[in-house]
């Protein structure tokens, strides 16, 4: 499909060094991108070891993202549960005013529990935003360096 010949396409699996034109034709024979057929004869390249811990690597990160994404779902489980026990039970209480301290109250301890809960599910400072920080200072730095 090609048009390459055979040699040059077992050059290619082999991971031997060749031109951009048979990188091209084949990359649009498998309908991907010059960088992802690359990305690929590297990956393979690598010794079936290396290749193993990346797999395992990669099933980790993808264990901790639906981790993450459960999280996610029980906490607007969470939040939905308390605003309609709020709505549900606590706000025809009311009584003209008569029980407004005590649904004041309850409001301030059902939002302290999602904004807790919140915290802990979505961690705005936690690696991810030490990872920026860093990398914002780094930059700070080097610009000043630079000067």
């Amino acid at each position: 499909m090609s048009n390459l010949n055979v040699r040059t396409i077992q050059r290619v699996e082999k991971g031997d060094s060749v031109g951009v034109e048979t990188l091209k034709s084949l990359a649009a024979v498998f309908e991907i991108s010059i960088d992802e057929l690359k990305r690929v004869i590297e990956s393979e390249k690598q010794p079936k070891a290396q290749r193993k811990v990346d797999k395992e690597d990669n099933d980790a990160e993808l264990a901790n993202i639906l981790e993450k994404v459960k999280s996610i779902k029980y906490f607007y489980a969470f939040t939905a549960f308390l605003a309609a026990n709020f709505l549900l039970f606590m706000l025809p209480n009311y009584n003209s005013g008569e029980n407004l301290g005590p649904l004041i109250a309850v409001f301030v301890s059902f939002s302290a529990m999602i904004i807790g809960y919140a915290v802990y599910v979505f961690q705005p400072f936690g690696k991810e935003w030490e990872k920026h920080k860093v990398s914002q200072l780094l930059k700070k730095q080097r610009d000043i360096d630079s000067k």
